[in-house]
């Protein structure tokens, strides 16, 4: 209301009385009034000016202050009343309530007439009758008729914000009439008793005052003011999951109309726990001791799944031949898995029971075996994740010595299993997303808070990452990392020798899901087995200490099962391994992954196509074939080994790519990877670029004319990483600083610039290595650096794509001529790109001249397509630079624009 108030007067004040004010003032100066000679009309800030205040504005702020009053005074009174009463003390018992259910319009009558009875009782004082009011509303929000329930809960939701102490002592009331316990306390707050009215039907048989009477009691524990108290101390939170979790029975006494509605409320009030659930900290050996009860009480939920923890020993007659009764519902199972994931913390593994916690593994282990494809074998995969992660804080903080180690036993145990390793393989399978290109293309249908828990348990499966930490972001939105993570950690709980163990089972059941039939479950499956190729690799080299110890993990583990991985996995699948392969290596020294680094160039040298001046010619089917297989084989290497080159890039920082980051250890507890010499590691780094360079560019070189597009968008991309990472490797570490005869750089510009006028290739390779060098220059615009790439890659290239912008003369069949069109179209949009995305801000005034040569170069050209090309490259490149010129360079441009203007050919003129 103020600040509604300041604007209004603000409004008012700078513009309707200025402007009032400037009219009259221009009035008497047409009519020469000689008092207002004087005042200044254009500034209205000085001595003279002065500021009204209209009378509205003065009422307005008058009433928001009696407001402000009132609100405060509302709050205040009840509670100086409360003080009076009860004294200092917080515990001060609530006396007896004047509101009783026997009230009728009679009696009310009868108060409201006598002049002496309800105000000589001096038990009557006008805060019990606000707490009697309370009552009231808390009973009409039982009543039958649905308008009466809404306006009563909107009044006590209003009553709850300054009568706030009645809701310690009616929290409990209300959970006891929902779980129907609550024999003995009909019309205690108001509310009836909801176990009296089992036994009430209607004409047609059903319990619906039953129905009416529960509905509005969730409502009023999804309060907030209610809601919020239940929060606050163990105890009520106890109370709240077993009355959450227990409504099986109450859900089969009640008409099937209403069920719907009921199983709406009790989400609600279950939505509401999880957006506003915090850690309780625990400073009490009661808080301790309600704690425990309640992981017990969801433990025994979860284990004896058939029968409902909350249901009464003894039965009404109406219901004791009600054999589903006692049948426990899986959202039930699932709103306490839930709860057991939130309540378990790092404490509990080492202060609780050590009974209790075993129950807790193995209540996790059970259900990922037996829950298969469910939503609670989700939760508990997240319950698993909590704890692995729980444990190794709890493992890697010195303080916690003192205070026992976390047992972990029982997942020793599970990780040694094979039919456990399998399970959980095939739980990971089952906790991807659903295909949505399959099955009419949308998402999972989950019910109401089902989704919810689902993230939750999502979030809960490793601790958060910052990966990837470079530009390269990763490749397929289907690869979960948590899954890696998560393998990774427990691997690393539980020990070398029986990570050994559990590395073979795990490696096994991935190479069954790499070689999974075609089902709907295939990718999930595939990409399954590179989350478990990722989460090993790491774990095992996090453990290795010495080099013959990584050589045996590559040479026996890895590599035979990678091999083996990418030939039976689809192309659209290898970005999984692909980032994998990243997570697995991440922040580790090359020394760590030089025999990945051999190894998959050792597969592009072999498996890679290679120019020996035969084109290729018409060919039957089957050969067709068995040749799109193989070249989809060099695709998947030629794209998997970009993920080796990434991580062996590093970071930007000198030295980060020869030895492990400072932040490593903190986030991966790793106490294993010894540190060496600076110089030691870039020597090594330095032999790792020397075998990629000399082994690796030429045959991707001799390739860039290959028949596959997909092959040649991966060669492309090769030899710009290779470009990259050279360049940076010289930066950071100065390697071979000052040689140019080992920069690929230079090598491979000479092969690209040499493309056009080269007369080795036939028709089919010029096009397609011109095609490559096209793609090159697109990943030099889009992912390489302008100080760099721009004046290194970008500006020698510039006449290549000009150039190809001229088609060939003569008689030519038409699938030539469409695939020279579809060049030409390539490097019209590459030029376009790069006049408007590369910037010369960094200082080099010579490559701007570098360009205008060129552009005047190409202006003069034959072709009149290419003189087009180059006016529209002018333009946008002189737009980009306009206020970077120089004076020669701006005459320069100039000229080439007033030649061009002049052209004969009216597409160019124009």
């Amino acid at each position: 209301g103020k600040t509604i108030w300041r604007g209004q007067k603000e409004i008012l004040v700078d513009f309707f009385l200025t402007s009032e004010c400037d009219y009259i003032q221009n009035i008497l100066l047409r009519a020469d009034d000689e008092s207002q000679r004087g005042l200044n009309s254009l500034y209205k800030d000085g001595e003279e000016s002065g500021k009204n205040i209209s009378r509205c504005l003065l009422v307005n702020r008058i009433h928001i202050a009696n407001q402000t009053l009132t609100a405060s005074a509302s709050s205040q009174i009840p509670r100086r009343l409360k003080k009076l009463r009860d004294g200092a003390g917080t515990n001060a018992t609530i006396p007896a309530s004047l509101f009783t259910l026997e009230m009728n319009m009679e009696t009310l009558q009868s108060h409201l007439s006598s002049e002496e009875s309800p105000y000589k009782d001096e038990n009557c004082t006008s805060l019990r009758a606000c707490e009697a009011v309370i009552d009231g509303l808390c009973n009409l929000s039982c009543h039958p008729n649905i308008n009466v329930r809404g306006n009563a809960l909107s009044i006590t939701d209003f009553l709850m914000t300054r009568f706030g102490w009645v809701v310690k002592h009616r929290t409990s009331r209300l959970l006891s009439a929902i779980s129907l316990r609550d024999d003995d306390l009909k019309g205690v707050d108001g509310i009836p008793s909801t176990q009296e009215l089992v036994t009430q039907v209607n004409a047609q048989g059903r319990r619906t005052r039953l129905a009416e009477v529960v509905k509005g009691v969730l409502k009023l524990v999804s309060l907030p003011k209610i809601l919020k108290h239940m929060m606050w101390n163990e105890t009520d939170r106890f109370e709240l999951v077993k009355t959450v979790c227990g409504t099986q029975r109450l859900l089969s006494l009640l008409p099937p109309e209403d069920v719907a509605k009921v199983v709406y409320y009790v989400n609600s009030i279950f939505l509401l726990f999880r957006s506003r659930n915090f850690s309780l900290l625990r400073v009490s050996q009661a808080d301790q001791m309600a704690h425990e009860s309640c992981l017990e009480f969801l433990i025994d939920m979860l284990q004896d799944g058939s029968k409902s923890a909350t249901a009464p020993d003894e039965k009404s007659d109406e219901v004791a031949d009600d054999s589903d009764a006692r049948e426990m519902h899986w959202r039930d199972r699932l709103v306490a898995s839930w709860f057991l994931l939130q309540f378990v913390d790092e404490k509990d593994l080492v202060t609780t029971k050590p009974q209790l916690m075993s129950k807790v593994w193995t209540t996790c282990f059970t259900l990922i075996k037996e829950e298969v494809g469910q939503p609670i074998q989700r939760v508990s995969l997240g319950l698993l994740g909590r704890l692995v992660s729980l444990a190794l804080v709890d493992m890697s903080q010195p303080e916690s010595i003192g205070a026992g180690q976390p047992d972990v036993s029982l997942l020793r145990d599970f990780f040694t299993s094979e039919q456990a390793c399998k399970a959980l393989g095939n739980a990971l399978v089952y906790d991807h997303r659903e295909d949505t290109s399959v099955g009419g293309g949308h998402g999972a249908q989950w019910s109401s808070g089902v989704q919810e828990i689902i993230r939750d348990a999502t979030a809960n499966l490793s601790t958060r990452t910052l990966f990837p930490f470079q530009r390269v972001s990763v490749k397929t939105s289907i690869y979960k990392l948590q899954h890696s993570q998560l393998l990774c950690s427990a691997l690393l709980a539980i020990g070398y020798e029986n990570a050994k163990v559990a590395v073979g089972y795990l490696l096994a059941q991935a190479t069954e899901l790499v070689a999974s039939p075609p089902s709907e479950d295939q990718r999930n499956q595939q990409c399954t087995a590179a989350e478990i190729f990722g989460g090993v690799c790491r774990a095992m080299l996090l453990y290795s200490t010495t080099p013959e110890d990584r050589e045996i993990i590559w040479d026996t583990l890895l590599l035979p099962f990678l091999e083996d991985a990418v030939q039976k996995t689809p192309t659209y699948i290898i970005g999984a391994y692909f980032d994998a392969c990243r997570w697995g290596i991440h922040h580790f020294p090359p020394k760590h992954f030089f025999p990945i680094l051999k190894f998959t160039v050792m597969k592009v040298q072999t498996t890679l196509w290679q120019r020996d001046g035969v084109e290729e010619t018409e060919q039957g089917s089957g050969v067709a074939t068995a040749m799109a297989d193989r070249f989809a084989l060099q695709s998947k290497w030629l794209y998997f080994i970009q993920s080796v080159l990434i991580e062996l890039d590093g970071e930007d920082d000198v030295g980060a790519t020869s030895k492990l980051p400072w932040y490593t250890a903190g986030l991966l507890h790793d106490n294993v990877v010894a540190s060496e010499g600076s110089n030691d590691e870039e020597i090594e780094l330095g032999q790792c670029w020397s075998h990629v360079s000399e082994a690796l560019i030429p045959s991707l070189l001799n390739a860039i004319g290959h028949p596959y597009d997909k092959c040649r968008d991966h060669i492309a991309s090769l030899l710009f990483r290779m470009c990259y990472c050279h360049r940076k490797f010289i930066n950071t570490l100065s390697y071979g600083k000052g040689s140019r005869s080992n920069d690929p750089g230079i090598t491979i510009m000479n092969q690209l610039v040499g493309i056009q006028d080269s007369t080795s290739y036939s028709f089919m390779e010029k096009n397609r290595a011109l095609g490559t060098a096209r793609k090159f220059v697109a990943y030099c615009v889009h992912w390489g650096d302008a100080k760099h790439e721009y004046s290194q890659f970008i500006v020698p290239l510039l006449p290549l794509a000009f150039k190809a912008l001229q088609t060939t003369e003569g008689e030519v069949s038409v699938e030539d001529r469409g695939i020279e069109a579809e060049l030409v179209k390539g490097f019209r949009y590459a030029i376009a790109d790069i006049s408007t995305s590369c910037v010369v801000s960094y200082g080099v005034s010579n490559d701007i001249t570098r360009v205008l040569a060129i552009l005047k170069e190409m202006s003069e050209h034959d072709n009149w397509q290419i003189r087009q090309a180059s006016a529209h490259f002018l333009r946008c490149f002189q737009g980009v630079h306009k206020f970077l010129f120089s004076q020669e360079q701006t005459e320069s441009s100039l000229s080439i624009a007033i030649s061009l203007l002049s052209d004969d050919r009216r597409e160019v003129s124009n």
